[in-house]
């Protein structure tokens, strides 16, 4: 084997046998409630995800009766930070000095894989208005629900138009919430189409510019090369040839049709000397 496979097999062996602590549910769990503001004679759902350390650990939290859904009032949550920064920590819940008021069991079903979901749905009781936490544990809280943390801002009013308007401000906000995500999201298409269309027009103007270029190409005259300028030269040279020919022909079809009259014959004769004295001679 090669260093660097001994080398990957050593460093896999590590992060096997090293512990890991809780993810996903389990240590950063938190619960989720259907309500924030409530009144008594609501109904409430309480939901939370969590994996469990061990196979162990999940089979017994499912078992009925195990754990409770806590109203916590006077709860210090910042005695969390502490433990909150540590990868594994042990001991961790503390209940401190706040009152609880158990409300509803929990219902806990497990996968094979370790993880398992907590249900419990309870009608909201008879309890002096003020802000709550809600925390899943055992009948007196002093041990939690694996590792979930409580869930703050749970708030209990007398008056129930109180909480018509607090949900109705609570949907008012969620709908501004979602108006200003659509807004970004909107936004950032926008600005994702603006630089696909900068593009394109920067690509079309780089197209336009080349059109050009080739246009002007095919409107330059192309430079004569040694072989047009041979081929003009034999042209010209047929072309003379073929003139001197014509001429030539010309000439000897007048020679050939050309016939003299008596007057010129007289007007030739009178002009040569040498022709003079045979009339001379006839006449005598």
């Amino acid at each position: 084997m090669t260093p660097l496979r001994v080398a990957l097999i050593f460093a896999l062996g590590i992060l096997l046998l090293t512990p890991q602590a809780a993810a996903g549910g389990g240590w950063w769990s938190s619960i989720s409630v259907d309500r924030s503001t409530v009144t008594a004679g609501q109904r409430v759902e309480v939901k939370a995800s969590v994996s469990f350390q061990s196979l162990a650990a999940a089979e017994e939290a499912g078992e009925s009766g195990r754990f409770y859904v806590h109203l916590l009032r006077g709860f210090d949550y910042t005695v969390l930070e502490p433990a909150m920064r540590e990868a594994e920590p042990r001991n961790w819940w503390t209940l401190g000095d706040a009152e609880t008021i158990r409300v509803a069991p929990v219902t806990v079903s497990v996968r094979d894989d370790g993880t398992g979901r907590a249900r419990a749905t309870f009608t909201m009781p008879e309890l002096p208005p003020a802000t709550y936490h809600v925390m899943l544990c055992d009948a007196t809280c002093s041990e939690p629900f694996d590792e979930v943390v409580p869930t703050p801002d749970f708030t209990v009013v007398a008056d129930p138009a109180t909480v018509q308007l607090t949900q109705r401000a609570d949907r008012l906000n969620r709908r501004l919430r979602q108006q200003a995500t659509q807004l970004a999201e909107a936004r950032a298409d926008a600005y994702r189409a603006r630089g696909t269309a900068e593009d394109t027009q920067s690509e079309v103007d780089q197209l336009q510019l080349r059109l050009a270029s080739l246009a002007a190409e095919a409107q330059r005259p192309e430079p004569a090369t040694p072989g047009a300028y041979a081929g003009w030269l034999v042209t010209a040279t047929l072309a003379g040839a073929l003139v001197l020919l014509i001429l030539r022909r010309r000439r000897s079809d007048r020679a050939a049709s050309w016939h003299p009259s008596d007057d010129e014959l007289r007007e030739l004769l009178a002009s040569d000397p040498e022709g003079q004295e045979p009339l001379r001679s006839r006449r005598a």
